[in-house]
């Protein structure tokens, strides 16, 4: 009969030292942009990998898709973070539909409603800005 508050005792010391040795994985986003898919591909491992991501400085173009493919509750922005939102292009800077519309379908519907508003994938010039005292559809980051 001792054996039992014995082995309960082993198993809650255990969990108990397994959760004061928890350390959260944050990932820390600051991106120039560029490929639309490759960025879905890197977030689609950082929402399985990471327990956080961090908006820290400039998220661009195609780096905003983190919006969307990482749940935006495991997003944060810090003060000096902003986005940077414009319609995707090919490399004479005409705008390529497909790619925009693939930026648009990856969005949260709280940030694709954003974008809407303010038209900010109309266009490839100038960048439509969302800086963190204005954003709302995701938490500012404790300090």
């Amino acid at each position: 009969m001792r054996r039992i508050p014995t082995v309960i005792s082993m198993i809650l010391f255990t969990l108990a030292v397994a959760d004061t040795a928890y350390a959260e994985k944050v990932y820390y986003l600051h991106d120039p942009g560029g490929n639309t898919a490759a960025h879905i591909y890197t977030y689609t491992h950082v929402n399985a990998e990471y327990d956080r991501v961090v908006i820290d400085g400039r998220c661009k173009s195609s780096c905003t898709t983190v919006l969307g493919v990482v749940p935006l509750n495991k997003i944060c922005i810090t003060p000096s973070g902003y986005f940077m939102f414009h319609a995707a292009h090919h490399g004479d800077r005409s705008i390529n539909p497909g790619e925009t519309q693939l930026m648009m379908s990856s969005y949260a519907p709280e940030v694709r409603d954003w974008v809407m508003k303010h038209h900010a994938l109309d266009q490839v010039d100038p960048y439509t800005y969302l800086y963190a005292r204005n954003v709302t559809f995701i938490r500012h980051c404790p300090r």
